[in-house]
């Protein structure tokens, strides 16, 4: 069987040195000329095999008719510099050959598996004496777990594969882990590859090592640590595998490994490298881990190794196809390749082709064909402001994605899964109000004081030759590197006054540039006062409440939390951000705290985490969101803190799974921190809108569609995108308050017209809610609901009727009234905001249902962004005013039509959003 797995080392070196494959040095000086860097020598067409689109590569004739031109090209590849040119060659050939090799391997393998024997089965143990006794004991099997097991001690046998899950691991599995082991060794089996996505927490560990235990055609008892040793003996095929994964997960992998059986491990990484490749190479281990930096670094002696399976775990770091680590990963040496990642879509569509692509190359496409034909009709079809003609596309290409596609190469299962086995998780937004101090050095920061290159980030560009510039065009007048430099800074200064203003302040163990640019900063945000704070010690600085809103409110829930008991884990993606709280919590004296950033080794980190899970009066862990979000088990914590919200949702959703997952046994409360009206409420906004566009991707939801902007289109930039956007301050209002409470005013106000489309009547223009006094009247005739208690009326009116300060107060729950106290005006459930609604899905459906008359019509029509117009039926009007009346608690409909009566302009539209945002979901429109 093993003539037929591929070519040996050996003959990969061969290929590299032979003198008789001339014709292949040949075609790799003739594309040199022809591809890029980082390109393949993909030169041919493509064509249909197997499940999809398989590369095709050039013939050598197709070579040898080619080099005639060689000289030719290669004379303007010259001029360019011969150092460039080596470079080229270089890169290119290290290219090339790995390209070829994997190629060969592949058609070598189709040829050989005609006879179905030659295909990946488990290894043949046939007359090995010394597997075939009995095991008697119990403790010589694996794993031991004092828990119930979750169904019966027998085998599970994978039909389409022909491999066995051993009792002993299979008691353990639930039944959507055994269906991810059976995906994954059937891959195995045909040397293909795969993704497997489940969301966080759901076993992807456990279910690779269940699928390597029946690749391996263990057993799960102690016979297993002789297989390796006793197959060499008798000269037998028996898998290699490598698995790749982040540097925080290696003894996490190890640890599991030895839980689940006994395996031969061996880790590539410190100064015994080499020999662990020689053992390797010898087939004297049967799983070898290393990390994505180790692997970068030493890929091509990795890949002189036969490898039958390569897991990447955390696979979406290789989402980025121009990034080192992703082309040293299409390189692997391995035909069946699986990747592991809960969150395949982090920044865009093109995320999941890049990681689909390394599973399977050639088989879903170019890059190109999936912008055009998945990430653009996906994008502009989620747009709020999409015409029918859009949103139907964008709708058919999401279920053709889920339905057709998806299902070959990728698995995903969702925590709903496992929903009875964990308690319950409140995901609190909290949109935290600047202080007065924070207020003004934002607005002084966001005026366009160095003149030019700051209207240049807010103007487009007006050239429509880009080679001949309109000389008026400000976007144009300084260098393109200059203006990334400065929008870098604008954004990052932006981020961290929104955070705490002690960042601006200089410091003495500043370098001096450092200090220079700081001490720029400072003068312009607060040209009066600087001093004041520059002279003052950093501790004070920290501490000063009017220097951070998100602290001042912090400081008094942390009180909250300490006296009942809870224990905290708090993220912040700056190390500086960690370092002002290490100390404000040092100087305090009062709480005890671990720490976990990214200048700890694996092993201090590790100890971090034990000493924070077993010590109980631990309170405060203070991570950092990419060191601490990733792997780690901190099921002792029961409150969760972002403190800064990350452009990639992926970290913040990774740091809350810290602590809410299987072993969690208390409710899970996570309150992530965001300044109002600054840059940060355009972060959390584009979470949003990253998160839906992923839900989409996964499971073709329809979404809410919020925004009118659409990502990566210059024309379509709506709230969200674009740098005006990010640099406008609103220090009055929280932008998406506004725009998440008129989505939901939209979707109730369309939930009972039949036809979906709804003109004329704008809910926020005041001239119309005065029109419809006139019609009050018709309202009063369902006189119903007249048992309502009318004290209960008349205090639910009021205290929606006063002031936010005085209606807030009454209320009992104590971060409510600490955020209160603080002046917080807009909390939600992050949970509530993103997911399916059923309003989407009826318009989804009359949009797929539409012909081609009206196309170009859009489903909510709007005269501004953000303002829709309404004119619901008489019935609707009269059923939605008796549910607000019993809603708000009052006796009848006529006695809340006589209070509205009185109500002034803005209370009116304080109460239908009130209404429509919060008291609506409890009733059910009919």
């Amino acid at each position: 069987m093993s003539d037929f797995r591929g070519i040996q080392a050996g003959d990969m070196l061969s290929l590299r040195t032979s003198n008789g494959a001339s014709e292949q040095i040949g075609s790799r000086k003739r594309r040199l000329i022809d591809i890029e860097d980082e390109d393949y020598e993909r030169t041919a067409s493509t064509t249909s095999c197997g499940d999809g689109v398989r590369l095709s590569w050039s013939s050598d004739s197709d070579d040898r008719r080619s080099v005639q031109n060689i000289k030719g090209k290669a004379a303007s590849v010259v001029s360019r510099g011969k150092r460039l040119l080596a470079r080229k060659k270089s890169r290119h050939e290290e290219l090339t050959t790995v390209a070829t090799y994997i190629n060969a391997r592949r058609q070598k393998f189709d040829q050989a598996t005609k006879d179905p024997h030659n295909l990946a089965l488990p290894p043949n143990y046939d007359g090995i004496l010394d597997l075939s006794n009995d095991v008697l004991d119990a403790e010589d099997v694996r794993p031991q777990f004092k828990v119930a097991p979750n169904g019966a001690f027998q085998d599970i046998w994978l039909s389409k594969s022909l491999g066995i899950i051993p009792a002993p691991i299979a008691q353990f599995l639930r039944s959507y882990q055994v269906d991810g082991v059976a995906m994954m060794h059937e891959k195995f089996v045909y040397q293909k590859g795969m993704i497997l996505g489940d969301d966080m927490g759901l076993g992807k560990t456990v279910q690779v090592i269940a699928f390597l235990t029946a690749a391996f055609g263990k057993s799960g008892d102690s016979r297993d640590r002789l297989r390796m040793r006793l197959m060499r003996r008798h000269e037998r095929w028996y898998p290699k595998i490598l698995i790749i994964c982040p540097g925080t997960l290696i003894r996490n992998w190890e640890r599991e490994l030895n839980t689940w059986g006994w395996w031969t491990i061996e880790v590539f990484h410190g100064a015994k490298k080499y020999d662990i490749l020689s053992t390797a190479k010898q087939g004297r281990l049967e799983v070898m881990l290393t990390t994505y930096k180790t692997y970068d670094i030493y890929e091509s002696e990795i890949n002189l190794i036969e490898w039958d399976c390569v897991v990447a775990d955390e696979c979406h770091l290789i989402k980025e196809s121009e990034a080192d680590i992703t082309k040293a990963m299409a390189k692997v040496n391995s035909l069946c390749r699986i990747g592991l990642t809960g969150t395949a879509i982090q920044n865009s569509y093109e995320d999941m082709w890049s990681i689909l692509n390394w599973a399977n190359p050639g088989m879903i496409g170019d890059k190109k064909t999936w912008i055009k034909k998945i990430s653009k009709p996906l994008k502009a079809g989620q747009s709020h402001a999409a015409t029918w003609a859009e949103l139907k596309l964008g709708r058919s290409t999401a279920t053709s994605l889920v339905t057709n596609l998806l299902p070959r190469f990728f698995l995903r299962r969702t925590k709903a899964l496992i929903a009875d086995q964990l308690p319950k998780k409140r995901d609190m937004v909290v949109f935290c109000p600047l202080t007065t101090l924070q207020t003004e050095a934002y607005a002084n920061y966001m005026q366009p004081g160095d003149g030019q290159r700051f209207a240049k980030l807010v103007s487009p560009c007006i050239c429509r030759d880009k080679k001949n510039p309109d000389p008026k065009c400000e976007s144009c007048k300084t260098a393109k590197s200059d203006q990334n430099e400065h929008f870098f800074r604008k954004c990052v200064n932006s981020l961290h006054l929104a955070n705490h203003l002690a960042y601006v302040i200089p410091r003495n163990e500043d370098s001096p540039p450092e200090r220079e640019k700081a001490m720029a900063v400072l003068k312009q945000c607060l040209p009066d006062k600087w001093q004041k704070y520059y002279k003052r010690s950093p501790l004070v600085n920290y501490a000063d409440p009017e220097l951070c809103g998100k602290w001042k409110a912090l400081q008094n829930i942390l009180k909250l939390w300490k006296k009942n008991g809870d224990k905290v884990l708090i993220f912040s993606y700056s190390t500086k951000l960690l370092n002002m709280l290490d100390t404000l919590l040092t100087s305090n004296g009062n709480y005890s705290f671990c720490r976990l950033d990214g200048s700890m080794n694996y092993e201090d980190r590790q100890k971090q985490v034990d000493k924070f899970n077993t010590d109980s009066n631990m309170f405060i862990f203070l991570l950092s969101t990419r060191a601490g979000g990733l792997g780690l088990n901190i099921v002792s914590a029961n409150r969760v803190v972002i403190w800064d919200p990350n452009w990639n949702p992926t970290y913040d959703l990774q740091a809350q799974d810290r602590a809410f997952r299987l072993g969690q046994y208390r409710d899970v409360e996570v309150y992530r921190l965001v300044s109002a009206g600054t840059i940060e409420e355009i972060v959390y906004a584009r979470q949003i809108y990253k998160q839906q566009q992923a839900n989409i991707g996964y499971t073709a939801s329809n979404e809410r569609r919020y925004f009118d902007g659409v990502m990566g289109e210059a024309e379509k930039k709506g709230e969200i995108f674009g740098s005006k956007n990010m640099f406008t301050f609103d220090k009055e209002n929280v932008m998406l308050k506004k725009i998440v409470n008129k989505t939901n005013v939209a979707e109730a106000l369309t939930a009972e017209i039949a036809g979906l489309r709804v003109a004329e009547i704008n809910v926020d223009d005041p001239t119309t809610v005065a029109a419809d006094e006139a019609e009050v009247k018709h309202l009063l005739e369902d006189d119903t609901n007249k048992d309502f208690d009318d004290e209960v009326a008349k205090k639910n009116f009021m205290n929606l009727t006063r002031s936010d300060k005085s209606r807030k107060s009454e209320r009992t729950d104590p971060i409510t009234a600490i955020l209160n106290h603080v002046g917080v005006k807009y909390v939600h459930n992050n949970s509530e905001v993103i997911g399916s609604s059923k309003v989407e899905e009826e318009i989804s459906k009359k949009a797929l249902e539409a012909g081609q008359e009206g196309q170009q019509v859009r489903p909510f029509e709007a005269s501004d962004p953000g303002e829709f117009f309404f004119r619901p039926p008489m019935d609707v009007c009269r059923r939605q005013f008796n549910s607000m009346a019993k809603a708000f608690g009052f006796k009848s409909p006529t006695d809340f039509a006589l209070h509205v009566e009185k109500m002034r302009q803005q209370e009116r539209r304080d109460l239908l959003e009130d209404f429509y945002t919060t008291k609506l979901t409890s009733i059910e429109l009919r």
